[in-house]
């Protein structure tokens, strides 16, 4: 990880002060792809900024900004803690799906229809999240493409059946489909985070391990110490 400061004045030496804070985002995060990094947050005039914070910063212009920090990161690194958050996550979430289908057998869809709506949230932001990955590490999922297209057209099949059967508050067939098709769903994907993590720890095994220089920039960014 790496922290980087742009004051003010070199911003204005390098656009115009009626720019938005927008392009230069846009601007850094372009740069930084170039050596396979990412924005983890930004930093203006001392504020760490949310995702909601970016997007009302992005209308500010220049002329209002003393300094940007940001924090940058290589895309394999925080790929690899998305990838270790959901495997840690899966196992409890395919035993609460086991549970929630058992007491939706016994009791019907009384005081579940919270839980189950957390449950088909967190599998939406599941597959959303497999799916940032598969852009992102393209060169890692390659030889299982098909495979992930696949069962990503599975998933939102499953999650759309739970929904239908939801409105219909047939809940016979919500169980089902909760402890067989989205349980095992649930299960391919831990299957295939293990692998991408194995994947990756592999090439991080294998990388050059020296020590990274500071970069010329043409902002005149100045990378600050950790």
């Amino acid at each position: 990880m790496e922290r980087f400061k742009v004051s003010g004045d070199v911003l204005l030496n390098f656009y115009q002060q009626d720019v938005q804070l927008r392009r230069v985002f846009e601007d850094i995060e372009r740069d930084l792809q170039g050596t396979n990094q990412v924005v983890c947050r930004f930093i203006v005039n001392g504020l760490e900024l949310s995702e909601g914070d970016e997007k009302r910063f992005a209308e500010v212009h220049l002329s209002e900004v003393q300094e940007i920090e940001y924090v940058a990161e290589k895309s394999e690194d925080l790929a690899g803690l998305v990838i270790q958050a959901w495997i840690e996550a899966l196992p409890e979430m395919m035993l609460k799906t086991e549970a929630l289908a058992a007491r939706m057998r016994a009791q019907g869809l009384s005081g579940l229809l919270k839980s189950i709506s957390e449950l088909v949230q967190n599998c939406e932001t599941l597959v959303d999240s497999v799916v940032a990955l598969r852009v992102r590490l393209g060169h890692v999922h390659s030889n299982k493409a098909g495979q992930l297209v696949e069962l990503e057209k599975v998933s939102k099949k499953t999650v759309e059946q739970a929904l239908v059967a939801l409105q219909a508050k047939d809940f016979v067939q919500l169980a089902d489909i909760l402890e067989y098709d989205l349980n095992h769903m649930l299960q391919l994907y831990l299957e295939h985070l293990q692998f991408l993590k194995k994947d990756l720890e592999g090439e991080s095994d294998g990388a050059n391990s020296s020590v990274e220089q500071d970069r010329p920039h043409s902002m005149g960014r100045r990378r600050l110490a950790n």
